[in-house]
């Protein structure tokens, strides 16, 4: 067979994965596990009936860039829209980055970023969060002083933490760094940023700096992952630079129309969001009860990991039972103990029990209240035969 060689640095990624398990309950990827609002979907369907399945899209989302742009006060020209916000994030890498470069990225955070930096043929910055997951603003201005990145890359609300960093915190960064900056916001909605004048976005600053991207999608409060549309909003220079490394016709014309149907009826997911929010809050002091550190989250998941005391036992009861097969600390087992636990009742979460900085921890999705029940009834009972309650 002939060898074939792929271009260099390909072979340092490694191709991005997630589990997949026979699973009655998805809650790993962050998805929204609620269906769209009756009237949206039919809305949508009526607009199908006579839906140009023969033609191109519009070549630069121009409706929807229009309702986003009408929406937070800017210009058309200042909206790009993406085949997911992902798209736009790969792409900035490619516009500000390249051979020689820097981008400067979270960690820990989504993990896109480092790949998205190597495939631009960029070099890898990453800056650490501190050990709950929050932003050091003045740290993040020194870093950049001193490694001089290209392109700068803020997650928050963060993911895979959930913390969300005050807009005092973001401003100070936007006014004390002199490279572009890609604000991640594709959780803000969680935080209360349905409203274009939401006083903790960075979509506020818009009219003050010229030197940030601020990104949003459709796939996590609107509940369109399977669509993939995503935006992202700045200064008209950013956008003009963005919008050269962007193909013609990338986002399809389905994804659109359906896009600008939900946006237009935004506000009916606001009660949902403010559901998610306050099924977020239970389990949240849930499973602090248990004996779990649960990091801050203002996202529709979270982060949680065993305390000592409860990841000693279930540690333990996760060897004696199988689950575990591999060595390492209590906490590392216990929410793989945990993890197997989980998925063995059907219940699909998001394994970081291996990530150095979030060791033993899990990332839990908030299903629907029916599901929210199950998943706490299913993690309570692994604590109670590991003897933890």
């Amino acid at each position: 067979m002939t060898a074939f060689k792929a271009r260099k640095g390909l072979e340092e990624i490694e191709e991005y994965t997630v589990e997949h398990i026979d699973a009655d309950i998805i809650v790993n990827a962050n998805e929204c596990n609620w269906g769209l609002p009756a009237s949206v979907q039919k809305e949508i369907a009526e607009a199908a009936e006579d839906f140009a399945f023969n033609r191109y899209p519009p070549m630069k989302a121009e409706g929807l860039c229009r309702l986003i742009a009408a929406d937070f006060g800017v210009p058309e020209a200042n909206v790009q829209v993406g085949n997911g916000s992902s798209e736009l994030l790969q792409m900035a890498c490619y516009a500000f980055g390249g051979s020689g470069r820097k981008i400067a990225f979270p960690y820990p955070s989504f993990s896109m970023y480092g790949v998205y930096t190597k495939l631009s043929d960029s070099t890898s910055l990453p800056y650490n969060l501190d050990k709950d997951g929050y932003i050091d603003a003045e740290a993040v201005i020194a870093f950049c002083k001193q490694e001089n990145p290209a392109l700068l890359i803020v997650c928050n609300p963060n993911n895979p933490t959930g913390n969300y960093n005050s807009l005092l915190q973001m401003e100070k960064i936007l006014a004390n760094v002199d490279c572009p900056v890609i604000m991640d916001e594709a959780y803000m909605e969680f935080a209360g940023g349905y409203d274009a004048d939401f006083a903790g976005s960075t979509m506020t600053l818009l009219t003050k700096y010229d030197n940030f991207i601020c990104l949003r999608t459709f796939s996590k409060a609107y509940g369109l992952a399977s669509m993939r549309v995503g935006y992202g909003v700045g200064s008209r220079s950013l956008m003009r630079i963005l919008g050269k490394v962007l193909l013609p016709y990338h986002v399809n014309a389905f994804s659109l129309l359906t896009a600008e149907i939900v946006y237009k009826n935004k506000q009916l997911f606001v009660e949902r969001t403010n559901q998610i929010i306050a099924e977020r809050e239970k389990m949240r002091t849930a499973l602090s009860e248990l004996g779990f550190k649960v990091w801050d989250s203002a996202t529709n998941f979270l982060m949680f990991a065993a305390q000592p005391e409860l990841a000693v036992k279930l540690s333990k009861f996760g060897e004696n039972e199988g689950l575990v097969t591999e060595s390492g600390t209590a906490r590392k087992l216990a929410g793989q103990t945990v993890f197997r636990f989980l998925a063995n009742k059907k219940i699909l979460a998001r394994d970081f029990t291996r990530n150095p900085a979030l060791e033993g921890g899990i990332r839990l999705t908030l299903g629907t209240p029916e599901e929210n029940i199950i998943i706490l009834a299913t993690i309570k009972e692994v604590c109670k035969n590991a003897g933890g309650i």
